[in-house]
């Protein structure tokens, strides 16, 4: 894959995951993750290592039980390809809604994301997240 091709299609996926953030789509997420084999996923409040762990814990117990609206925007990609595997790193805002008391909810992270390349397309095996450095 060339590159501009290959950055392109990382973008086209970065945002596909955002989405599925956004929505709570675990459909949506499921086509994103890989579903066989050990996946881990290092987040604040812990470790998932299997997509249903994933959907369960971050996707319905944090994103949608937490925030009534949820806006995860993506910024400054970076990314490799080392044949079948890829590794992005970008930065991200995430803006949403306390369903608790309809606070509103602000943070910044860094997110790195290790992708393998199976036949129905890039799937993800590990994400770690952690805030952004001190300027």
């Amino acid at each position: 894959m060339e590159n501009t091709t290959f950055t392109q299609a990382m973008e086209t996926f970065v945002q596909t995951y955002a989405r599925s953030v956004d929505t709570c789509d675990i459909d949506l997420a499921k086509s994103l993750w890989k579903q066989d084999g050990a996946i881990f996923f290092i987040h604040p409040s812990g470790c998932d290592h299997s997509f249903s762990e994933v959907a369960q814990h971050f996707y319905l117990d944090t994103m949608d039980a937490r925030f009534s609206k949820r806006e995860l925007v993506p910024k400054n990609l970076r990314c490799a390809q080392y044949g079948d595997t890829a590794v992005l790193e970008f930065e991200w805002d995430f803006y949403a809604t306390a369903r608790k008391d309809g606070s509103v909810v602000h943070t910044q992270r860094r997110e790195s994301q290790v992708l393998v390349r199976e036949d129905e397309g890039w799937k993800i095996v590990h994400i770690h997240y952690s805030p952004l450095p001190e300027p």
